[in-house]
C-alpha cells in the first residue's frame, strides 16, 4: 500500500489532499493517515498545510525559486 500511495502522490505535482486520496484509492482515512505518516517520517513525501507532495518535486521547485532569486540579485549588482 505504501508504494501505491507514494506513486499516487508523485503524480500530483500540485499536491493532493487526503479526501482526494480517499476517493480515488478507495481506502479509509485511518489507513491513508497511517501510511502517509510513515512516508513523511521516511522523507519520501512532504506535507504543506493540508496537501501532500512528492519530496523530489518540492526540492526541484525550491531550487528553481532560489535560482530565480539569485539571478534577480545579480541583475541589480
Amino acid at each position: 500500500m505504501e508504494e501505491i500511495i507514494e506513486k499516487y502522490i508523485k503524480t500530483h505535482i500540485n499536491g493532493v489532499k487526503m479526501d482526494e486520496m480517499e476517493e480515488t484509492l478507495r481506502q479509509s482515512r485511518l489507513r491513508l493517515g497511517y501510511v502517509t505518516s510513515k512516508l513523511l517520517q521516511e522523507g519520501k513525501i512532504r506535507k504543506i498545510e493540508n496537501r501532500y507532495y512528492p519530496t523530489s518535486m518540492l526540492l526541484e521547485k525550491e531550487d528553481l525559486e532560489v535560482n530565480a532569486q539569485n539571478r534577480l540579485r545579480s541583475a541589480f549588482l
